[in-house]
């Protein structure tokens, strides 16, 4: 199969949010631990839009995987690791990134063990990176 018009508008669509949810990331890796700890409106949205960034590459993931008929994830971590088997994303930044992935499971199913210390270090450590998921994704379905 191909990468076809209906889902590059389909991608499209999701890049849209993911930049939207990056941008809050990038507003939030401006503040101070201290700062971040003492305002849990900054903690929530912290969670919300890193949650949303991940939902949307998981999304985007499964849309090409299915349009290129690459293998069946097995979870959605998978679907990351298939995206860089297949040459989306470079192993470098897989290995960086994967922390990120995991940390999806603890923001949709095991939001009781989130600490604030946890959600901070994710949106510092990746706050930028979904600048990088969007040009490697674009690039890989030649977006325009």
């Amino acid at each position: 199969m191909f990468i076809t018009d209906q889902h590059r508008s389909q991608i499209r669509s999701h890049l849209d949010v993911m930049d939207r949810q990056s941008a809050i990331l990038r507003t939030l890796q401006s503040h101070s631990q201290e700062e971040f700890q003492a305002q849990p409106v900054l903690q929530a949205a912290a969670e919300r839009a890193l949650h949303i960034a991940l939902e949307c590459l998981t999304d985007i993931g499964n849309l090409i995987i299915d349009a290129l008929i690459m293998r069946d994830p097995a979870s959605y971590e998978d679907i990351f690791l298939i995206l860089t088997e297949e040459g989306v994303f470079e192993k470098g930044f897989a290995d960086h990134f994967i922390d990120a992935v995991r940390f999806r499971k603890l923001l949709a199913h095991d939001y009781r063990e989130l600490s604030t210390d946890g959600v901070y270090a994710m949106v510092q450590a990746h706050a930028t990176d979904f600048d990088t998921i969007k040009s490697s994704i674009a690039s890989y379905v030649s977006l325009t």
